[in-house]
């Protein structure tokens, strides 16, 4: 089996297990998600798109009245994990969330890393957690969301790597623009 071959194979097991411990907490069994793009940001090679699951989207085992949601942060960055996949509580009446649980995979070894969270009700301060409550809370009234379709998990990571290749050439060119005017000193 060669190198590829193998790190496809890796790759496939460490989604797996990321996949059964998201469906897990949602007491969920299929693998296929219903994937919507919440929120991204970066610059050209330092992309992160955060996509939601909706059918991560149950009533929590943990917390009365709350609800679960799964998020995975998809990086373009070679220096960053591959991803990283939060299992989030949210209150939708008090607009609090909390981290239940955080799991990364690094980006050429594919392991798997179990990331520290606060477990701590908050209201949301950065703008993805914002818009996960949203997500969730307001299902189908924000137009700030995109449809990626029903995939598994790792169609839709290779979907999000696919799309931060299309938008590298654009973003390449604005940032060599703007890099022109700060030399320049042009003020937009």
């Amino acid at each position: 089996m060669n190198t590829l071959t193998k790190a496809g194979h890796y790759l496939a097991l460490l989604t797996a297990l990321l996949a059964s411990a998201t469906w897990a907490l949602a007491d969920e069994q299929e693998p296929v998600g219903d994937w919507w793009i919440i929120y991204g940001n970066g610059r050209a090679h330092q992309n992160v798109m955060y996509v939601a699951d909706r059918t991560s989207v149950v009533r929590s085992n943990h917390t009365k009245g709350a609800q679960l949601v799964a998020v995975t942060l998809v990086y373009e960055d070679p220096g960053k994990p591959m991803i990283d996949v939060y299992n989030i509580e949210v209150q939708c009446p008090t607009r609090k969330v909390r981290f239940l649980n955080g799991q990364s995979v690094a980006q050429f070894s594919y392991t798997l890393k179990h990331l520290k969270v606060s477990k701590t009700w908050q209201t949301p301060k950065e703008f993805w957690r914002d818009r996960t409550l949203a997500f969730v809370c307001e299902p189908g009234k924000s137009k700030d969301t995109i449809a990626m379709g029903k995939m598994t998990h790792l169609q839709m990571i290779q979907t999000t790597k696919a799309m931060f290749q299309q938008l590298g050439p654009t973003q390449e060119k604005s940032q060599m623009i703007d890099d022109l005017d700060d030399m320049l000193g042009n003020k937009p």
